[in-house]
C-alpha cells in the first residue's frame, strides 16, 4: 500500500514535501490550494471506489466545514498491480467518506459564508496540520 494525503491546505503540503518528519516519510500528496473541501472530499471517494482505504475519519478534530477553508483527508492506495486485479471498494471507507460530504455540503449550505481575512488563515493551517500530524503520528506507531 502507498499513502496519499490529499489537502488544500499549503502547510500540509510543505510539511509532506519539505520537511524531514518521520511520521510524514514515505507519503505522497495530492494537493491544489483550489480544491474546495468538498473536491477534497470527492478525490478521496474516488480513490476509495479505486480500492484506497481512509486512515483516519475525514471530519477529525471539533472543526466544522464552515469555520475552516481547509481539508485534508489521509489514504492508504492499493498498488497499481492491485488496482489492476480488481481490489474491492472499502465499505467502512465509502460509508465514512459519503457520510462526511454530506455534513460538509450540508453545514456549507445551510450558514453564512465567512470571509476569511489573511491573520486567520495560518491559524487555520496549523490546526489542519496538527490534526493530520497527530493521525500520522498514531499510524506509525
Amino acid at each position: 500500500m502507498e499513502l496519499l494525503i490529499i489537502t488544500n491546505n499549503p502547510k500540509v503540503n510543505e510539511a509532506i514535501t519539505y520537511s524531514n518528519e518521520s511520521c510524514f516519510r514515505g507519503i505522497s500528496v495530492d494537493f491544489d490550494v483550489e480544491y474546495s473541501q468538498t473536491e477534497v472530499l470527492i478525490r478521496a471517494r474516488d480513490m476509495i471506489h479505486l480500492g484506497a482505504k481512509l486512515v483516519m475519519h475525514p471530519m477529525m478534530g471539533r472543526i466544522k466545514p464552515h469555520e475552516t477553508p481547509y481539508k485534508s483527508v489521509f489514504l492508504e492506495v492499493p498498488e497499481e498491480r492491485e488496482k489492476v486485479k480488481g481490489t474491492e471498494c472499502d465499505v467502512n471507507s465509502l460509508i465514512m467518506i459519503e457520510d462526511s460530504m454530506a455534513e460538509t455540503r450540508k453545514l456549507l449550505e445551510n450558514t453564512f459564508a465567512l470571509k476569511y481575512d489573511d491573520t486567520m488563515l495560518p491559524d487555520l493551517q496549523f490546526l489542519d496540520y496538527l490534526l493530520l500530524k497527530a493521525g500520522a503520528e498514531e499510524y506509525r506507531q
